[in-house]
């Protein structure tokens, strides 16, 4: 559960706040295998994981700041608020008739 994200680790803490809830007495020992969950999960996401990248993985800020105007660029145009690209995929898909479903729900 922990590639998706968000959804992943709450499924995960739901899961073990019902089986806490249902299986123990006290209120506070319920909670214990969720509060467990949540504690390893921030411990590995917040500072384990991003420890052992760090070393492995070095992009330069000057590029990373770089990609960020060209993607925002790529994807907003001051022509059109919701950006060219998506405006264009959204043509393509309203005029494709098995995309037709995607080409509606991207102009909702």
């Amino acid at each position: 559960m922990n590639f998706i994200p968000i959804l992943g680790p709450l499924t995960g803490i739901g899961v073990l706040l019902l089986a806490g809830i249902v299986t123990l007495e006290w209120p506070w020992q319920a909670l214990l295998p969720a509060a467990c969950y949540t504690m390893i999960h921030i411990a590995e996401g917040e500072i384990i994981t991003p420890m052992l990248l760090a070393k492995r993985f070095t992009l330069n800020p000057v590029l990373v700041i770089i990609s960020l105007f060209f993607w925002y660029a790529v994807w907003e145009s001051p022509d059109h608020p919701r950006g060219t690209v998506a405006r264009d995929a959204q043509i393509v898909c309203d005029r494709i008739e098995p995309l037709k479903p995607v080409g509606h729900v991207m102009g909702a």
